[in-house]
């Protein structure tokens, strides 16, 4: 992340986990079912714990701990709401792998959200050092 950028890595995480979750809904193969949901896991928790370092240049170091705090307690929203919501679909007779695609909603939602984020305004410690 360090040498390609935080908010490039973040994304593309966003679109990797964004395909896997449609081909989860198009196929039927056991073998790539698996496959595709350790790498869409692993895009979205890894996505998580990554914006961790993102989110902690935004703040400066007296508030750090609360920005990064209320990241989590998104994330941890989603945690709750996303089986939750799965449990739903499925209970209205919609097939799994429809039930996958709902998860590529909140994977192209935050990769739009990245690419908002004004990158002029991080690295609050190194603005502060050259004063």
């Amino acid at each position: 992340m360090g040498k390609i950028g935080h908010r490039r890595v973040l994304v593309s995480l966003c679109a990797i986990g964004t395909v896997c979750f449609v081909i989860l809904g198009l196929t039927s193969n056991v073998v790539a079912l698996y496959i595709l949901i350790a790498f869409g896991g692993a895009c979205t928790v890894g996505t998580m714990n990554l914006a961790n370092t993102y989110i902690s240049e935004y703040y400066p170091r007296e508030i750090r701990t609360t920005g990064i705090g209320w990241a989590f307690a998104f994330g941890r929203i989603g945690a709750i709401v996303a089986p939750t919501l799965i449990g739903l679909l499925l209970a209205a007779n919609y097939s799994p792998q429809n039930a996958f695609m709902a998860f590529t909603i909140p994977s192209i939602m935050a990769a739009m959200a990245l690419l908002v984020v004004k990158e002029g305004y991080g690295s609050f410690d190194k603005s502060q050092e050259n004063i």
